[in-house]
């Protein structure tokens, strides 16, 4: 059974065009699924949709199963039963993703302490090991400290300790590196795919990154105006590009490989197929 199963997905706002149109994608246990594309290509608005997280104004069709499980068309109030227990999302920008007033032990505690054990002792417990987990020598500090108090790879940290204490069957990640320089980058990657396959949580990378996204992910579906244009493993997509858009996305990469003087495609000559 798949873990993450997306058919016919459409989210429109008011009367505009659909941002994004009758997408399909499918993740099994423990795989790893890259999602590229522009910016309001519809990925983030993919990932929302998936976590009910998008605004009253939106107006979802499609199915969104996880596991058996149908999601579209579900209250918040039972959304919230789900989300930071059997899916979790890590966001861009771990400085807004926590609140600035609240300890980071207290923050990460309170996914457990909602699904898994209102016990403050317990919980405390679980925090700190989750911590340790995630890297931390000194788990204790980390807990006790403010979202100001840590770096940027820290916050990093603490946020997919929040994402993973209980141990989800699927993690959507949204640019969750674009934020930290490349050194960190590399670490909170490393972490990243280390918990992942400690879990055998499936994971839905969101990323501009092309090679972000071949080093974490095994397949990649490419979003061109809310649409799926193409999707494989990640080798051969990258290797050999069908779509003339994907081809763009990997080639702005090589730029160095161009005649001087060659014009550089638009978004629109790739949609239209023109190189």
């Amino acid at each position: 059974m798949s873990t993450l199963s997306i058919e016919g997905l459409r989210v429109s706002f008011g009367r505009r065009a659909p941002v994004v149109e009758g997408i399909d994608l499918r993740l099994n246990p423990g795989e790893r699924l890259g999602l590229v594309g522009e910016s309001g290509s519809g990925k983030t608005v993919t990932s929302l949709a998936v976590m009910g997280l998008l605004p009253e104004t939106a107006r979802v069709t499609g199915s969104i199963l996880l596991g058996e499980d149908e999601l579209v068309g579900r209250s918040d109030a039972s959304m919230s039963r789900l989300r930071g227990d059997r899916l979790s999302m890590i966001f861009q920008e771990p400085m807004t993703a926590l609140d600035p007033t609240m300890t980071a032990g207290r923050q990460v505690a309170e996914a457990f302490r909602l699904h898994r054990d209102p016990n403050a002792g317990r919980a405390r417990t679980a925090v700190l090991d989750m911590l340790a987990e995630v890297g931390f020598t000194d788990p204790e500090r980390v807990a006790d400290s403010y979202p100001h108090q840590l770096s940027g790879g820290q916050r990093q940290r603490v946020v997919t300790a929040m994402a993973l204490i209980n141990r989800p069957s699927l993690v959507l990640c949204d640019e969750p590196t674009t934020a930290l320089d490349v050194t960190v980058q590399a670490r909170v990657l490393a972490l990243l795919d280390r918990m992942l396959a400690a879990t055998n949580a499936s994971c839905l990378f969101i990323s501009h990154d092309l090679a972000v996204v071949s080093q974490v992910c095994s397949r990649v579906a490419v979003m061109l105006r809310g649409r799926i244009v193409e999707e494989g493993p990640v080798d051969q997509v990258f290797s050999q590009p069908q779509h003339p858009y994907t081809a763009g996305l990997v080639g702005a990469g090589r730029l160095d490989v161009l005649e001087p003087g060659t014009p550089l495609p638009t978004v629109d000559d790739l949609a239209k197929g023109r190189p």
